[in-house]
């Protein structure tokens, strides 16, 4: 019923504009519009009779006709890319107008925390990204605008999967246990989440907000950082409608370089040569002659993926009711088999002027998305997957037998873990996400007395999701358990209510005040449940009948929820309009931490002076801006589970006879005395520009330390639990940023323009709550043997977050008079084993002797992007760079050093034999790595530059009236990357968004190239 009726808002509104067109004004206004820079006309002009609704937009040769009642009107014309103008009318016309290119402006609005300001008054860190720059080139997701275009902002695809996930640090790390991703505003509604199903090109701008002066207004959510996107809303004077539609190929950006049929079999008789005489060789060597290249998995698994983009919008409106409709469909395959995206989404924006004081808008959107994920990662890889045991699995073998039935690992030696069929997995494994998404937010507006306004919002958020998991019973991991199916589902919910009153007003010639104090409330609560059955007779009906499983899992449901209330308020100051005073505090009360600490306070205060304004300045003709900015503000992170801070109870029981017995159990110690991660934040700023703004140059210096960490401490044995989690601990980071933008050439024909930005950022554990240290990070069960080895990294006082940690590698054994000679006694090495630094010299190799052997963080990412314009022809070119990052690349550990029945890299040919010692690669078959762990071997340099992205755009010559405009271009994603990693790609985390396993890289899905072709076209 609701989506009824918002289907039947834009029908109505458009019956509406119509009727009011129907009316007959007294005089007609002729006129066209050109580009001053070639005199050529410009198509979809808004042309607006300035104080009435009465308007018109220009056709295809620029020309337009204004029939209005107003005698000697003021007109106001309005185009994307180009600078306003306002033209007063005496007679009927022809009037022609030219308007030039819009460089960026000092008086360009900004969107910031509940309200706007002019970025001339903008006292913090805040960037910005505009509709051009969106739409500069085909994105799949919002947070993919950022990366590489925003200084101080790192964006991880972490995953190449369609809909795969993306990690987001705005300065740095600031936390150890808690969230570290920004908050997302989508059109004031905060807390949006999940970003998949907005689609892209509903966006009109995003904003950055990086220092606490600018997010403090946002209190116990603002210390790492908020990003507003703003969605497209309607314009007045006319009605457009635009339509847009890319299709492109997706393909492998690399593969690793593998053993054959022939090179595995010989590497199989060495490890039984190695083995002491206890296994037989498998192979002849005729046999070995035989075999060939063999099944080449990573060809069998990954495929040339197509994608597609299709956007069809309706946008415009009067002064007094401005509309925008879109309806978009999004559909990628994945480059595994069997994996995929699809999104659809409807979006309708309205905004209705009721009289001078009253007004209403509305943002809404439904969405679906559907995911058919691939089986690829399970907790890092340790059960295997496509990718993984693609890698892994025998060469010797084909896809199916010669009964046409998929192959098992026919390796003739023992120990075989966990290897599958790839092709197997891919194809007959099922793993669904259907998700349904409602964001709404309705706004009120009311201007008390003239500069005074009350703005009120009611705001609903709703996302259900579905899952639907099957692992047949004849795959290998399926055969574990006969069969697995799952089904669940999840509801969330999250309400929003917020009220401001505005004051702004210029009080006189020399003082403007602009006064914000609001209250909100926001509740987010959710169910969800699971259910699971194993042992299944037949895999006919998959999940469709879960049933039919002989083996019932007990189920799991849950429902949860938590509450926010806030009470903010911001003053800006501006004097003699060069100085500019923010001061900022918000209180937020949250039941998410403990009853001694229900309540935050954060509060800012920034300074910005103008120096360009001072009149000693004016005789610098070249110099356009010069600002000085400086702020400091403490903001919060309360990004934990539900309930942290209460005792929590859970389902426990034992077998009681023939039964099992339920009950419940503790499950921590509560902590009545939690509260907020806090982060006090210093920011210097400078803004400077020349030649009429063609030149802009923003450089930043920052500081943050991050306190009362929520950190998971250690308890004593006789509490019956590990650990509590309480505040303690802190982090710091600083860094600085630059941001550089040229509009080089500008004339009729051709134009360039450039954008760069540079951003450092230091990050460094202070307090560990009396610790020096602990190991941390995750890594395959499967992969290592021995206890404690599976630690990847390491939190130390005085290093980096994502600091990976142990043995140095020294080398191979070469004989046994070297390994006496050395002086290591424990473990027993054997020729041909990996040699590693004894650190402390006490003649063993143990956990002892592992050091920091690198780190996840960067010393510096970057970003440039060069826009080309020649006649009808455009060229965007954007490079996106990370430099000093390290990746640890468990992927080439299990291929060199992993199970020793499995396929191997090429490097494997090179192994060490007695004939062979100029190699870093161990013989075959030796297991001293597997139960020495993470080594610096496989800590390589992650540092990267990539051609992101080359469009390269055609306008098409006006051939119709009815056709504002239109354009075809093709771009190329991910080009080039020019790289030392030897994985797939350098830009991965299998662990997602883990802030303790860091660029990790182990059964992950590779990135890929992707050639588009797309157009676009205006009526």
């Amino acid at each position: 019923m609701r989506t009824s009726t918002l289907l039947l808002v834009p029908l109505v509104t458009l019956g509406a504009l119509t009727a009011a067109q129907a009316q007959t004004p007294s005089r007609q206004i002729t006129g066209r519009v050109v580009s001053a820079a070639d005199g050529q006309g410009l198509p979809g002009v808004t042309v607006i009779v300035k104080g009435t609704t009465q308007g018109a937009s220009t056709n295809a040769d620029g020309s337009f006709v204004v029939n209005t009642t107003v005698e000697n009107p003021l007109l106001v014309f309005s185009y994307v890319g180009f600078a306003g103008q306002q033209v007063q009318v005496s007679g009927t016309g022809p009037v022609t107008v030219r308007l030039a290119e819009a460089t960026t402006t000092l008086d360009d609005v900004v969107v910031v925390g509940y309200g706007t300001q002019r970025k001339r008054d903008i006292t913090g860190a805040v960037a910005s990204i505009s509709a051009a720059q969106v739409a500069e080139t085909p994105i799949t997701r919002p947070e993919q605008i950022l990366q590489g275009r925003v200084s101080g902002v790192q964006v991880t695809q972490t995953s190449a999967e369609p809909g795969g996930d993306i990690s987001i640090r705005i300065r740095g790390t600031n936390s150890i246990n808690t969230g570290n991703e920004p908050l997302f505003v989508v059109d004031g509604f905060p807390g949006a989440g999940d970003l998949n199903s907005i689609n892209p090109s509903d966006i009109e701008s995003v904003e950055i907000l990086k220092d606490a002066s600018a997010t403090a207004i946002y209190g116990s959510r603002g210390a790492n950082g908020v990003v507003l996107i703003t969605t497209k809303k309607g314009k007045a004077g006319g009605n457009t409608i635009n339509f847009e539609a890319y299709t492109g190929i997706q393909i492998v950006r690399k593969k690793y370089d593998l053993m054959n049929a022939r090179e595995f079999a010989s590497y199989l008789n060495d490890v039984a040569s190695e083995s002491g005489g206890t296994l037989p060789q498998p192979y002849r060597p005729s046999q070995i002659d035989s075999l060939g290249e063999g099944t080449d998995w990573q060809d069998e698994i990954l495929r040339t993926a197509r994608m597609s983009n299709y956007q069809l919008s309706f946008n415009g409106g009067t002064e007094a009711t401005r509309y925008n409709l879109s309806l978009n469909y999004f559909d990628q395959e994945g480059i595994v088999l069997n994996s995929g995206f699809q999104r659809g989404t409807l979006r309708f924006n309205i905004d209705r002027k009721i009289s001078n004081k009253l007004s209403f808008g509305l943002t809404s959107q439904l969405a679906g998305t559907f995911e058919k994920r691939a089986f690829v990662n399970s907790s890092g890889g340790s059960n295997g997957g496509v990718i993984l045991d693609a890698l892994r699995f025998s060469p010797i073998n084909p896809v199916r037998d010669e009964f046409g039935e998929y192959t098992f690992s026919n390796t003739p030696l023992p120990n075989v873990e966990n290897i599958g069929n790839p092709v197997a997995y891919a194809l007959k494994t099922k793993d669904h996400r259907t998700t349904a998404r409602g964001l709404f937010n309705l706004a009120a507006n009311y201007e008390i007395i003239e500069g005074l306004t009350l703005r009120s919002t009611a705001g609903l958020d709703y996302r259900i999701t579905q899952t639907d998991i099957f692992r047949p019973n004849d795959i290998f991991l399926g055969r574990l358990n006969k069969g697995l199916a799952t089904r669940g589902a999840a509801n969330q919910y999250s309400w929003l209510n917020e009220n401001t009153l505005t004051y702004d007003k210029k009080l006189n010639e020399n003082n403007a005040l602009n006064v914000v104090g609001g209250l909100t409330f926001q509740r987010f609560f959710g169910n969800n449940f699971a259910v699971s059955n194993t042992n299944f007779f037949t895999n006919q009906l998959g999940s469709d009948n879960i049933g039919l499983g002989a083996n019932l899992l007990p189920p799991g449901s849950g429902r949860f929820s938590n509450s926010l209330a806030s009470y903010f308020g911001r003053v800006n100051y501006r004097l003699f309009e060069r100085y500019l005073f923010t001061v900022t505090m918000r209180a937020d009360g949250s039941s998410r931490f403990g009853r001694n600490n229900k309540w935050g306070y954060f509060p800012s205060a920034a300074f910005a002076y103008r120096l360009i304004d001072e009149p000693f300045m004016q005789g610098l003709t070249a110099l356009s801006d010069l600002k000085l900015r400086v702020g400091y503000g403490i903001t919060g992170n309360q990004e934990i589970d539900n309930y942290q801070s209460l005792q929590r109870y859970g389902v426990a029981g034992y077998a009681g006879g023939t039964s099992r017995l339920v009950g419940l159990a503790p499950l921590n110690i509560g902590n009545p005395d939690l509260r907020w991660e806090s982060t006090a934040s210093t920011n210097v700023g400078i803004d400077v520009a020349f030649f009429k703004n063609r030149i802009s140059f923003t450089a930043d210096a920052y500081y943050k330390k991050t306190t009362d960490l929520l950190l998971e401490v250690a308890t004593p044995r006789t509490t019956g639990f590990p650990n509590l989690l309480r505040n303690a601990g802190s982090v710091e980071n600083k860094g600085l940023e630059f941001a550089l933008n040229t509009s080089n050439f500008d004339g009729p024909k051709f134009g360039w323009n450039t954008n760069l930005n540079l951003s450092l950022n230091r990050n460094k554990v202070l307090d560990l709550d009396g610790e020096f240290e602990r190991p941390v990070g995750q890594s395959s069960s499967s992969l290592f043997v021995g206890s404690g080895v599976g630690f990847t990294s390491i939190l130390r006082v005085g290093e980096p977050i994502g600091s990976f940690y142990g043995h140095q590698s020294n080398g191979i054994w070469q004989s046994a008079d070297e390994i006496t000679a050395s002086g290591i006694k424990s473990p027993v090495y054997r020729p041909g084993d990996p040699r590693f630094i004894d650190q402390n010299g006490d003649g063993q190799i143990t956990s002892a002797d592992r050091v920091i052997i690198g780190t996840a963080q960067p010393k510096f990412i970057y970003g440039a992007t060069n826009n080309f314009r020649y006649g009808a022809f455009s060229l965007s070119v954007f490079i996106q760079g990370v430099q000093g990052t390290d990746v640890l690349n468990l992927n080439r550990y299990e291929l060199e050093s992993g199970i020793f029945t499995t396929n191997k890299l090429k490097t494997v040919v090179d192994r060490w034999t007695p004939t062979n010692t100029d190699t870093n690669i161990p013989r075959a078959g030796s297991p001293v790595r597997r139960s020495t762990g993470i080594i610096s071997d496989y800590v390589e340099d992650g540092s990267f530059v990539r051609l992101k992205t080359l469009t390269l755009g055609y306008t098409l010559p006006k051939f119709s009236n009815a056709v504002k405009g239109a354009s075809v271009y093709v771009t190329a994603q991910n080009l080039i990357t020019i790289t030392d990693y030897s994985g797939y790609d350098p830009e991965v985390n299998s662990f997602g968004r883990d802030n303790l396993s860091l660029n990790t890289d182990y059964n992950a899905f590779p990135n890929t190239r992707t050639f588009i072709f797309g157009v676009k076209a205006s009526f």
